[in-house]
């Protein structure tokens, strides 16, 4: 597990606390562990979560086919109405239980489905929860279970080299909706990248391969902000988010992507406005 520690040093105060529970636990006990009331406490102090109450819809599969590609899908139902401050996702038992964060900017959009979509690694059977805070402060969750194992540290089947080729290559796209009076559009944002997470052995070499993941994405819209993501190696290999943002006026999207390495990447789409 020291690989693991050493790719944790660039992430939240979070993932240090929880990687330091795994070390001091045996792997018998964290089945049945409880570790969410040690999270939300390293992540929203005392304040109040309102758990299952309609605000905030999480789809995850039922059966996990790979446990280091599982889709999860958060949705805001259109009854939820105003602006949205905060989205974060946890996958408790991970290495690293902070999935992502994002924090939403005016271009977000303030009525619809909003939603947001992503596929990540889960390392052991665990409770994964998706924490909405809403423009007036107050925050919701809702929780589902994955049986999964694995993701993680999954072996690196292929040359490292390859799969660096082609890094940072990036596809923005934007889809308008079936109505012009839809205030959403949807978009989809898919990044080249291996997302190492210092886990995965090299089975040519059988050491581990160094850390090396997507730490944060910007987002925005006709310049102005959709959202801003905090991100983890809990993200899967080649990332591909799909979500919604405000209608504006050209919809064109521009999207920065930079890495643990310092990498910065960029794309684009120029979708007009209907």
């Amino acid at each position: 597990m020291p690989h693991c520690f050493n790719s944790l040093s660039r992430s939240t105060g979070i993932a240090a606390l929880a990687a330091a529970m795994l070390a001091a636990t045996a792997p018998s006990a964290l089945a049945s562990e409880d570790i969410w009331p040690i999270l939300k406490e390293q992540a929203f102090g005392d304040r109040a979560i309102q758990a299952e109450d309609g605000m905030v819809v999480l789809e995850a599969p039922d059966k996990v086919e790979d446990a280091a590609l599982v889709p999860l899908t958060v949705r805001v139902p259109p009854s939820v109405k105003g602006k949205l401050k905060s989205l974060t996702l946890f996958i408790d038992k991970n290495p690293d239980p902070k999935v992502a964060t994002l924090t939403f900017g005016p271009a977000a959009g303030t009525g619809g489905e909003r939603s947001f979509a992503t596929r990540v690694r889960v390392d052991n059977f665990s409770h994964v929860r998706a924490v909405l805070e809403t423009e007036d402060g107050s925050l919701h969750m809702t929780t589902k279970f994955l049986a999964a194992a694995g993701g993680c540290a999954a072996m690196q089947a292929k040359d490292p080299d390859a799969d660096t080729a082609d890094m940072g290559k990036m596809i923005v796209r934007t889809f308008p909706p079936v109505l012009d009076s839809n205030p959403i559009w949807a978009a989809q944002v898919m990044l080249k990248h291996p997302q190492h997470n210092g886990m995965q052995l090299d089975i040519n070499t059988a050491e581990f391969i160094p850390a090396r993941f997507v730490k944060e994405m910007t987002v925005k819209r006709d310049g102005e902000l959709v959202f801003k993501m905090d991100g983890t190696f809990s993200i899967s290999t080649n990332p591909n988010f799909r979500f919604t943002f405000g209608k504006g006026g050209e919809n064109g999207l521009d999207v920065s992507i930079v890495d643990t390495d310092g990498a910065e990447f960029k794309g684009q789409t120029q979708a007009k406005g209907s």
